[in-house]
């Protein structure tokens, strides 16, 4: 039942992240479930813009912050890539943290990198995680200062 409650989750903030575009008069379709990269596709009703978007949602009884894939934190040199970061609300409107891919991946590297480099209580090192995260102790104030604003797809002329 888990699962499907994060599934869930999951389609959930990608809808909320196409209400959100919509409502800033940009078309916004959501692609056929298990697409690796992207969630949805994102144009200008004329056409002249494009971009691909990745969403990430924690939902509110979420602790932990984002958990992501280990090919989160790996860039792919795509400037038309970005990633959304929903953080699910009960009672006021949801949070979306906008990222260009690489920058969101680089973010991640350095969260990880810090956090596998410090050794543990006892002196030794580390394990490998088989996934990466991305919370709000890591945040930095550029991170905060990507708080709704959509103007990093590129679409506000």
């Amino acid at each position: 039942m888990a699962v499907l409650k994060n599934s869930m989750i999951g389609n959930a903030g990608e809808y909320f992240v196409c209400a959100e575009l919509c409502k800033r008069n940009i078309l916004a379709l959501i692609t056929p479930k298990n697409n690796p990269l992207f969630d949805i596709v994102a144009s200008d009703p004329e056409g002249e813009r494009s971009v691909q978007i990745q969403v990430k949602t924690m939902a509110t009884t979420n602790k932990q912050g984002w958990k992501l894939g280990v090919n989160m934190s790996q860039k792919r040199n795509n400037p038309k890539l970005f990633v959304v970061l929903v953080n699910m609300h009960d009672k006021e409107p949801n949070d979306y943290y906008i990222y260009k891919y690489d920058d969101f991946a680089q973010r991640v590297s350095e969260v990880y990198e810090g956090y596998i480099s410090k050794k543990k209580k006892d002196g030794t090192s580390k394990k490998e995680l088989k996934f990466r995260f991305f919370d709000f102790r890591y945040f930095k104030k550029k991170d905060h200062n990507r708080r709704n604003k959509w103007s990093i797809l590129g679409f506000e002329k």
